[in-house]
């Protein structure tokens, strides 16, 4: 039988409390965060209250689901989509997402294990929240290998 590396509900819980202590810390808009397997599956997500319904909390989920589909970075895949002739459309995938805000969680063998998602706040802050929650699981990795 085969079995999988993937992100669960605990250390997804862990590094969703951490990344809402940051924001709390830094203070600002509100913000939604998404935290998805492998597969693009979601794990948890969590919106504080008065995000803009409309867009950071659809856009958090986005950008988790691109890190986690597309094994990597949501800023890494704005450069590979950007050198597309077709740009983003050109993946043909309406659910994807560039720019700040999404980080890919790869185990210490190189397994992609999931994607973590933050949205509602300037890209550069929502990249600073998300690398946060990505430096918790890559932790408590460390910490189980």
């Amino acid at each position: 039988m085969r079995t999988r590396k993937t992100l669960g509900l605990a250390e997804s819980r862990q590094a969703l409390a951490e990344m809402l202590r940051k924001a709390d810390e830094m203070g600002g808009r509100p913000i939604a965060i998404a935290i998805m397997d492998d597969r693009g599956e979601l794990i948890c997500f969590a919106a504080q209250a008065g995000v803009n319904a409309a867009l950071a909390r659809q856009n958090a989920t986005k950008k988790a689901y691109t890190s986690a589909c597309m094994r990597q970075d949501t800023l890494d895949f704005e450069e590979r989509a950007k050198a597309s002739p077709q740009g983003l459309a050109g993946f043909g995938n309406a659910n994807l997402f560039i720019g700040g805000g999404g980080a890919v969680v790869i185990a210490t063998d190189g397994t992609i294990m999931g994607g973590l998602g933050v949205s509602g706040r300037t890209a550069e802050e929502d990249e600073e929240i998300v690398q946060v929650g990505k430096a918790l699981i890559g932790r408590l990795i460390q910490e189980q290998a």
